[in-house]
């Protein structure tokens, strides 16, 4: 039998205790979240012409469906990497981002979707960072960490799109790119902001992929939907690199 430190350092042992299990917090987050976007999804889903309970009711079960898939695979990654590095993910809800969700839902009538998913937090796991560089957290992690949640997102999209006739699996790729997307505003309480301020750089690769994929996910087969996203994200980094050293060169 091994030492309190030796289990604690193991990846599979830290991915099973924290990076998959879940507080009741974080159940009632995850939960209130989901619920929120399937509001805003179905909004403008409850009949053609006049109300119809029914339709409705069906279509804010299948946003809940298609949100709590978007947030799992938004979340999934992260806690995969953050465990890597020897943290335990925190899921928080950005309930500011939710209320504005909600504003712009009765605004614009349903028309605009949006939403802000929230952000995975992270606490450093003290006998599984033991001898690293940096003991506590790490922005480059966390910023490598975050990344994974909009790509992951995008490469379930993409995934998706071999299926895009579907109805359904539309609407799925659909909800899947709008979470890339948001995930990506730098605001407090959600992801962009863990991967704006830390690595500005690796903020623009995601950007760039996921434009890209957005563009492009409709028309071309998925492996070169991948293929040219990742290429325009170096593209879209690396003129972002020369343009701010220009800036300072001057």
């Amino acid at each position: 039998m091994g030492s309190y430190a030796e289990e604690h350092r193991t990846f599979f042992y830290n991915l099973k205790r924290y990076g998959f299990s879940l507080s009741k917090e974080e159940l009632k987050q995850i939960i209130i979240t989901v619920l929120v976007i399937a509001f805003v999804w179905s909004f403008n889903k409850w009949g053609d012409v006049t109300f119809d309970f029914m339709e409705g009711i069906k279509n804010f079960f299948l946003g809940a469906i298609f949100a709590f898939i978007g947030l799992v695979f938004n979340q999934i990654g992260q806690r995969v990497v953050a465990v890597h590095y020897g943290y335990d993910p925190i899921y928080e809800y950005g309930i500011f981002g939710l209320m504005i969700a909600l504003v712009i839902t009765f605004a614009s009538r349903g028309l605009l979707v949006f939403f802000l998913p929230g952000a995975i937090n992270i606490r450093h796991l003290a006998a599984s960072r033991l001898g690293e560089f940096r003991y506590y957290t790490n922005d480059w992690e966390w910023a490598k960490a975050g990344f994974m949640g909009p790509f992951l997102n995008i490469l379930l999209a993409v995934i998706l799109s071999v299926f895009k006739s579907n109805p359904l699996a539309r609407q799925l790729m659909i909800l899947n790119l709008l979470f890339a997307w948001y995930s990506l505003i730098p605001l407090p309480g959600n992801l962009g902001l863990y991967l704006f301020y830390p690595h500005i750089y690796l903020w623009t690769f995601t950007v760039g992929i996921v434009l890209a994929v957005t563009l492009m996910v409709f028309f071309l087969n998925p492996i070169l939907t991948i293929i040219f996203g990742i290429i325009f994200g170096v593209f879209a980094m690396a003129w972002h690199y020369i343009k701010i050293d220009d800036q300072f060169t001057y």
